[in-house]
């Protein structure tokens, strides 16, 4: 297999240079020369359009600033309307970033309020609630990987740059989905396809949401998590019991030095967490007992009780569901993960303690 530049360029500024780099073919002297760029330009381009809600609007004037107001790219279309392209590739988005663009390109440009618009762009992979915010800015949306790559399908000629683009983008996604065909009887996930675990329970408790089966107040969402260790992934259900000085949360755990070699079950661990202000070590012995009662030999208590603001109180087993080749079915480990988010909050009277 050749070499593709995007394993090496692999920064945003190489993609924002990618994006500059199609977009500058929407011009009428390539409409000849480079007919397919052009025709591929203005498929690219209008997808913009349609996703901020100007389908109809026709580009007469197409302007692109690289780095203005440290904006990664903006967009200034019949010199009136004004897009902020946010290229991000395994980086968030800092707290406000997006809005405070606006208010640049508002003050710099003298432009109204309504005809500036942000495009959140991302190959990377980001939780369903930390997009969702994202989609609140006022006239902000989103362009993630799979409509990219569905995007960069109907390009028709033969541009290395755009096949390469293409083909590590394509690359990215399966390392993300290849989770779906491992055998986890004799072998965990990777780094790589826990990410893609998680990005389908994502889709699971949404559609659980839809159902009625989850509790609409139950926040989840997934993020890594650094210590001492070397950090984790970890995949959290907040508001599940909450009183004055702690509260009660679960939490899925991936470790980075995981072994691959072993099971998925030594690797991925269900925890039932504690959360304390004072940080109360008590809390965890008090607790045990009361879940040991309601739950026998399904949870085990850790090798060692820390204390700390965020402690772990109980591993629990066997909620994984895998089927008789080995392979996990996602929709239905998240039934069992409800399940247990249910069951504990079940529990409120006895968890209650009096300090």
């Amino acid at each position: 297999m050749r070499p593709n530049i995007f394993k090496y360029a692999t920064s945003e500024l190489s993609q924002d240079a990618l994006i500059c780099y199609v977009l500058s073919y929407y011009d009428e002297i390539f409409k000849e020369t480079y007919s397919l760029e052009y025709l591929f330009a203005e498929k690219f381009l209008y997808h913009i359009m349609e996703k901020v809600g100007l389908k109809n609007l026709q580009v007469k004037k197409l302007k692109l600033e690289k780095q203005v107001l440290a904006i990664d790219i903006l967009l200034i279309i019949n010199d009136s309307i004004y897009i902020i392209i946010e290229d991000k590739t395994f980086t968030s988005e800092r707290e406000n970033q997006m809005n405070g663009y606006r208010e640049k390109v508002i003050n710099k440009y003298k432009v109204k309020e309504e005809n500036v618009y942000c495009i959140y762009y991302k190959t990377g992979d980001e939780s369903y609630s930390n997009l969702y915010l994202i989609q609140q800015g006022k006239n902000t949306y989103t362009i993630l990987r799979e409509e990219i790559i569905s995007l960069f399908k109907k390009y028709e000629g033969n541009n290395i740059i755009h096949e390469d683009y293409l083909l590590n983008l394509i690359d990215i996604q399966n390392e993300k989905e290849s989770f779906k065909d491992r055998d986890l009887r004799i072998e965990s996930f990777n780094w790589s396809e826990i990410i893609g675990f998680y990005n389908e329970l994502d889709k699971s408790f949404l559609r659980l949401k839809q159902e009625g089966i989850m509790p609409k107040d139950i926040g989840f969402n997934w993020h890594y998590t650094a210590n001492k260790q070397g950090g984790f992934m970890c995949y959290y259900f907040e508001n599940v019991l909450n009183f004055q000085k702690y509260s009660y949360y679960l939490q899925l755990e991936f470790a980075s030095d995981n072994d691959k070699k072993k099971t998925v079950k030594n690797n991925l661990k269900f925890v039932i967490k504690v959360w304390s202000c004072d940080k109360d070590i008590s809390l965890l012995y008090k607790g045990l007992d009361i879940l040991i009662d309601n739950y026998g030999d399904t949870i085990v208590k850790p090798s060692r009780f820390a204390r700390g603001s965020w402690m772990t109180q109980a591993i629990i087993k066997n909620y994984l569901v895998i089927n008789e080749v080995g392979i996990i079915d996602v929709y239905k480990t998240a039934i069992n993960i409800v399940s247990w988010l249910n069951s504990l909050r079940s529990l409120k009277k006895k968890l209650i303690f009096d300090f």
